[in-house]
């Protein structure tokens, strides 16, 4: 997995580098387990502005999607955490959604087959 990183003017500390860089893997290894490794791209900007808040944005790209979430606050650390939320929530959901409608399409197709073509409906 490709990891762009963005710090603009920012100066991170090595620990808060690996805190997120950490978090992006977790993310990866959860929701993202069933992309093969070069098809997943990761993309994190870091920004803070003149009264020390935190502007955190993350972005992962798969074929067919992008899952995207942007947080602001005070604490980097609790920024990110609120971003992961965010990216699992719509990954989790977009494999609900797809899983429903696999199952609905299966369920026409058994209807097809069993409901006699001289009926009228």
């Amino acid at each position: 997995m490709k990891i762009r990183e963005y710090f603009g003017e920012v100066r991170l500390n090595p620990e808060e580098r690996k805190y997120l860089v950490k978090k992006i893997e977790k993310i990866k290894e959860s929701v993202l387990s069933n992309y093969k490794e070069n098809e997943i791209s990761a993309e994190l900007r870091v920004s803070q502005n003149k009264k020390r808040e935190w502007s955190l944005e993350v972005s992962f790209k798969v074929p067919k999607n992008v899952f995207q979430a942007s947080r602001k606050g005070f604490a980097l650390t609790e920024v990110m955490d609120e971003v992961e939320e965010v990216i699992v929530r719509q990954i989790l959901r977009k494999k609900e959604k797809l899983q429903d409608l696999r199952k609905r399409g299966s369920r026409s197709l058994r209807k097809k087959r069993t409901i006699d073509g001289d009926a009228r409906f």
